[in-house]
């Protein structure tokens, strides 16, 4: 079969970078602020411009990056396109309803033009005024190459206009390939984005007010991608030594400028009635619900930067394929009102949704489901005593055994006129879910999250723990960040290895006890931590924080006397489960029992003072030689691998069907697979099991031996990670 080229098709969509939406679309700007053309110096509409061509990548985006992954099932109302890629069968653009790579090369041929024509140097008032615009078009360039790369593998870099169909590019271009890689050397995205990142510094970020979908109105501002978000991924996908520093340290700036206090107001729980000395859950994830709700999706909210949907097509691109893909009939509206001025009037338009079982495409995994189960819902009960912050003391704790309050949200009930099935909610948010899990009035939420605060905290946490941290990463998925709090301080106040004979004393530091936070914290990561500005979660910059843990979204309230989501009790756990899935054979709760032997042995060796020379006698060691501490042990391999899946598997949590899901899996994949002190292909073995394993209703590392054997043995070789490019 001949393989069809998409020249022609590019070109078409291209041209020389204009847009052709209707000047009446809602990301049209207001131009009687910018009376000049596009001269390199007021190229405003332009931008725009590349906004609306975003818009035409960003669903086909969320679905290559869900298709592929664990969370989502087919039904039998699926089509061969979405099939095809559920299959990982190799299919060409052309040929499936999912692939237009042209789409993405819109995107950036128009930032390629802007690039070549806008006047850096343009000054107004003494400031270079196109600067910050131009730090975004960057910014979106990398931000797409990104998604290239991690649907496509490699594909060819492009950094100059193109405006014809004779330019060889797609078979030998002449700037080379770009992969996962290479793709922050100098001659690809390196050095653009670390301009881009130096303007936005310098000059901070362009603010073109705000623009109506016809149903809501958003700020220019959450359209915007922020250089330390994209630095930080960019970073973190290609994975090299050091790599995971820097990605840490842009998370940190971003996180460190824009603070927020969500608190338990983006919690899903469960109201808990007690009868007869048990507990009944019903089922309550309204609050975190709220946070993808336009309304809501402000810059002291969980959704950082988004793409808009028109309420109908006479306001912009109406962005409805997800919701229907995802079982959601959809039906558009249109409204008109008299303006505020005589004569005149305002339109509006509203998009109404029905759950529809013929139309959905994709379910929830049984694997999924059985992983929103792996752990108990907490909750507690309090005496009436508070401590010395006023806080709530509590006295008992209860677990229940109905796990992640929001898959209630993410995948609720609904009833269709034959049944009651789950259906995929992230786009088209309930209004009601009832005590028993049915949703009701299901709502178009006319956006589509590209950035979450909680998903900056997961890749934060991810960054940390591969640079040597695990303990400061599990303590983000527990306890969250507490800006308020202070980190606990290493105290050099005991001795050791005390040696009369040479009358020595070691040093042998431990850490202060606090009264909340960080209990996840050892003395020896916390020393190592010294001086690192990305790990003081208690600086200046961070006071106004106070973010629950990840896992508190769904699983209920951190507490100190909960015992079960500890780091002794998780992780150890989880390295004990891996070892015996890895080695096939193994009994899991023997490894575990020595591993917790081996911490215990690690945290009392050497405690105290040493002994007297007879009962009741002490000796004066005042003159004695005070040796150094130890060197702290650096951060153990096993325990990296296991938070690191850890983070994973709270990934796929919250941030389920949104499209994240396949690049998560296959970026940490890269990390294991890069790590020397691992097998070659450790995390293509990984990737492989955790995906062969998403339609057989078990938790993860139940039955670690049952998987899927062709899909399996398909995902250890990468290259069928990726998507058929059109030249090979």
């Amino acid at each position: 079969m001949k393989r069809k080229s998409i020249i022609s098709l590019f070109v078409i969509l291209m041209g020389f970078g204009v847009s052709t939406t209707s000047c009446e679309d809602m990301l049209t700007p207001d131009m009687d602020r910018y009376a000049e053309n596009f001269t390199g110096r007021d190229t405003v509409n332009f931008y725009f411009g590349i906004l609306r061509n975003l818009q035409g990548v960003i669903e086909q985006n969320v679905l290559l990056g869900e298709v592929r992954g664990d969370l989502v099932a087919t039904t039998q109302y699926t089509s061969d396109s979405i099939s095809d890629l559920f299959n990982f069968k190799k299919v060409e653009d052309g040929e499936n309803a999912l692939l237009n790579r042209a789409a993405y090369y819109k995107v950036i041929n128009q930032c390629n033009f802007y690039l070549d024509r806008v006047d850096t140097m343009a000054m107004k008032r003494n400031i270079y005024y196109m600067r910050k615009e131009c730090a975004q078009v960057e910014l979106i360039r990398a931000w797409t190459y990104m998604q290239l790369v991690q649907n496509y593998g490699r594909v060819p870099f492009i950094s100059v206009p193109v405006d014809n169909a004779n330019t060889g590019w797609e078979t030998n271009p002449a700037e080379g390939w770009i992969d996962a890689d290479n793709i922050l050397d100098s001659d690809k995205l390196g050095a653009s984005v670390l301009q881009a990142l130096t303007y936005e510094r310098t000059y901070g970020l362009p603010d073109y007010y705000s623009f109506n979908t016809g149903a809501a109105t958003f700020s220019h501002r959450q359209t915007i991608f922020p250089a330390d978000l994209v630095l930080g991924d960019l970073y973190l996908l290609r994975g090299r030594s050091g790599d995971y520093e820097k990605a840490a340290q842009h998370y940190y700036e971003y996180l460190s400028e824009y603070p927020t206090n969500m608190g338990t107001t983006a919690m899903a729980s469960y109201n808990t009635f007690e009868r007869d000395n048990d507990f009944s859950y019903m089922p309550n994830p309204s609050k975190w619900l709220d946070v993808f709700k336009a309304s809501h999706s402000t810059e002291t909210m969980d959704v950082r930067t988004i793409l808009p949907s028109a309420a109908n097509a006479s306001f912009g691109k109406v962005l409805t394929r997800l919701p229907e893909i995802y079982g959601f009939k959809v039906s558009s509206s249109t409204s008109t009102s008299e303006g505020s001025e005589e004569g005149t009037t305002q339109s509006s338009g509203s998009i109404s949704l029905t759950a529809d079982e013929e139309l959905r495409q994709l379910q929830p995994s049984t694997g999924y489901e059985a992983m929103c189960l792996l752990y108990p819902y907490r909750h507690y009960e309090f005496g009436g005593a508070i401590d010395a912050t006023g806080t709530a003391i509590a006295t008992e704790v209860h677990y229940g055994e109905v796990g992640d309050a929001r898959f209630h949200g993410a995948a609720p009930y609904y009833r269709t006129e034959d049944s009651k099935l789950r259906f995929i909610s992230k786009f088209s948010i309930p209004g009601i879910v009832s005590t028993d899990g049915e949703a009701y009035n299901p709502a178009f939420t006319y956006q589509i999250p590209v950035y979450r605060y909680t998903q900056v905290l997961l890749r934060y946490a991810e960054a940390i723990n591969r640079a040597g941290f695990p303990r400061y990463a599990f303590s983000i998925l527990c306890d969250g960040l507490k800006g308020d709090t202070e980190m606990p301080r290493v105290m050099t106040d005991s001795f050791v290895n005390v040696n009369d004979v040479d009358s020595t004393m070691q040093i042998f530091p431990y850490l202060e006890e606090l009264a909340e936070g960080y209990a996840q914290l050892s003395v020896d990561e916390v020393r190592r931590a010294e001086g690192i500005e990305w790990l003081n979660f208690a600086s200046t910059d961070w006071e106004n924080h106070k973010v629950n843990g990840v896992h508190e979204r769904g699983f209920g309230s951190s507490n100190k006397i909960d015992s079960l989501y500890t780091y002794e009790n998780v992780v150890l756990k989880r390295v004990a489960e891996e070892k015996a899935r890895v080695q096939g054979s193994g009994n899991v709760e023997a490894i575990y029992c020595r591993l917790l032997n081996e911490a215990a042995e690690e945290g009392s060796e050497g405690e105290g003072e040493g002994e007297g020379e007879g009962e009741g006698t002490e000796i004066d060691r005042s003159d004695y030689t005070i040796l150094p501490a130890a060197d702290p042990e650096a951060a153990n391999i096993d325990e990296i691998n296991a938070v690191e899946t850890l983070i994973a598997e709270e990934m796929a949590y919250e941030l389920a069907f949104e499209g994240f899901r396949f690049y998560d899996l296959t970026r940490i994949a890269r990390h294991k697979n890069n790590d020397t002190s691992l097998a070659a292909n450790a995390g293509s073995e990984w990737l492989a099991w955790i995906i062969s394993r998403r339609g057989l209703g078990l938790k993860p590392y139940e039955q670690p031996e049952v998987k899927d054997n062709g899909i399996y043995t398909l995902l250890l070789d990468p290259t069928n990670w990726y998507l058929m490019s059109p030249i090979y």
